[in-house]
């Protein structure tokens, strides 16, 4: 069991790992099917909305002194367990579906643009040895692992360089959001891509207390902001609209423009690279999922893991094609949405009424 205690600057590098996945590929298309012309000026607010969601988690933070939201949540009425421990139970196993579907969605991604003739199942167990191998390291080497990955995988956004003598402003037009498509329903979807600051939640108890500890989350979740904007105004600058609007994966389609004398097919490079973020993300999922199981059951961290990537691997099992995964995780993607909003509004409501209790 590691003791160590997470120095806040790793938060960055844990927000931004975990925030941006699968999603980046398509967003230049959703956001031109969803908002139209110009629809890229929509990740601004939808990412202020965000921001909003992490300031309720510093709140928390600093309310509750660092503390465990679970200790808070379990001390707060005498009966409260009987609700608490199904709802954990719940939640755990939600989170290792979520998780095991990033993975076998990216997988199948990766058969549909690269290697269509082939079993990639090896693929899905191995990135499920890599998740196991991390999760029961602990926070502190996940931290660290985080931090590695992203100084490899970093670095690949400043392919864009490449296409600035071809980005053009004049496919951008003068209209603002017009042939817009399900407006409310796209700010949802376009939400998801900023799903994974609320894993900083269950963190409480593994940061050294430190003055403006939260403020490396938010310079994790303005580094997604920028690269989720670099992309897509690139793919608004270098398509025309139509194009964006029938292109599945507009950023596979836009590095597939680069050459160099040296490499062939450096999107499919790139892709792999993106692996390195990705196994973050399932990584962090399955320890939120992990901490939240063991409160209701006190197994070691090995068997609790193993438990819930089998319950994960096995709920996905009927969901087979890229169509069924993709569907399968923008629902649960919207569940996580409703718990990255409730779940920090619950927690702030106990600490409140355990103050005015106190007080009265």
């Amino acid at each position: 069991m590691q003791t160590e205690k997470l120095k806040p600057f790793y938060l960055f590098f844990i927000t931004y790992m975990t925030q941006t996945g699968i999603v980046l590929f398509m967003l230049p298309n959703m956001i031109a099917n969803y908002f139209g012309y110009n629809g890229w000026l929509m990740i601004i607010p939808i990412s202020v909305f965000a921001m909003i969601q992490i300031g309720l988690i510093a709140g928390i933070y600093y309310f509750n002194k660092g503390s465990s939201i679970f200790q808070t949540i379990e001390t707060s009425f005498s009966k409260v367990n009987i609700i608490a421990k199904p709802l954990y139970l719940c939640l755990s196993i939600f989170w290792s579906v979520l998780s095991i579907t990033v993975a076998k969605q990216y997988v199948h991604v990766m058969k549909f643009l690269y290697f269509p003739q082939t079993n990639l199942q090896w693929f899905v167990l191995l990135t499920l040895i890599l998740t196991y191998y991390l999760v029961t390291s602990g926070i502190v080497t996940i931290a660290h692992v985080s931090t590695l990955f992203f100084f490899l995988s970093a670095p690949m956004i400043f392919l864009l360089i490449y296409f600035v003598p071809d980005f053009s402003f004049l496919q951008f037009s003068t209209f603002v959001f017009n042939e817009h498509n399900d407006f409310y329903g796209g700010m949802i979807e376009v939400y998801t891509a900023f799903l994974g600051f609320e894993v900083t939640l269950f963190l409480f108890p593994y940061i050294k207390k430190e003055k403006k500890v939260f403020k490396y989350v938010f310079l994790g979740h303005l580094y997604t902001t920028l690269l989720y904007l670099s992309v897509t105004i690139f793919c608004y600058g270098f398509n025309s609209f139509q194009q964006l609007n029938y292109q599945v994966y507009p950023v596979i389609n836009l590095l597939q423009y680069i050459e160099f004398d040296f490499i062939e097919r450096l999107d499919s490079v790139f892709f792999i690279l993106f692996y390195l973020k990705l196994i973050i993300t399932i990584t962090m999922y399955i320890w939120i999922s992990l901490v939240t199981f063991k409160r209701v059951v006190k197994w070691s961290a090995q068997r609790s893991a193993f438990v819930l990537l089998v319950v994960g691997y096995l709920v996905t099992l009927p969901f087979v094609t890229k169509n069924e995964l993709t569907s399968l995780l923008f629902l649960l993607a919207k569940v996580q949405i409703l718990i990255s909003i409730f779940l920090p509004l619950l927690v702030l409501t106990i600490i409140f009424l355990k103050r005015r209790r106190k007080h009265v």
